[in-house]
């Protein structure tokens, strides 16, 4: 299955790259799997691809993990937004975690 990957902010800047087109395996029909994939290119691309540490979008709408994908789809990755974490602590389409900030930290 043939996908673009766009990346964006510190996943871009540390594996310098903007962008590809892969075809992605069968296993990796999602996004927890597509990270997976791309983390068996090596160390770096395994911190980089830590779902902890990113954020992605398909087709232009952010996506949690689970979201499965579709032959063509664009899938942006870009690192968490590390300022107030109001911006993303309680976004429904990110996959179900225990908050880990406080509510509110920025005031």
């Amino acid at each position: 299955m043939k996908i673009e990957i766009v990346y964006f902010g510190k996943p871009r800047e540390n594996l310098n790259i903007s962008q590809e087109t892969v075809d992605v395996p069968d296993e990796s029909l999602t996004l927890t799997g597509l990270l997976a994939w791309l983390s068996l290119r090596g160390e770096l691309w395994a911190q980089e691809m830590n779902e902890d540490r990113v954020r992605c979008a398909v087709n232009q709408e952010f996506a949690g993990l689970a979201r499965p994908l579709n032959e063509n789809d664009e899938i942006a990755i870009t690192a968490h937004y590390h300022g107030c974490s109001e911006f993303w602590i309680n976004d429904s389409r990110l996959r179900p975690i225990e908050p880990r900030f406080r509510e509110n930290p920025c005031s």
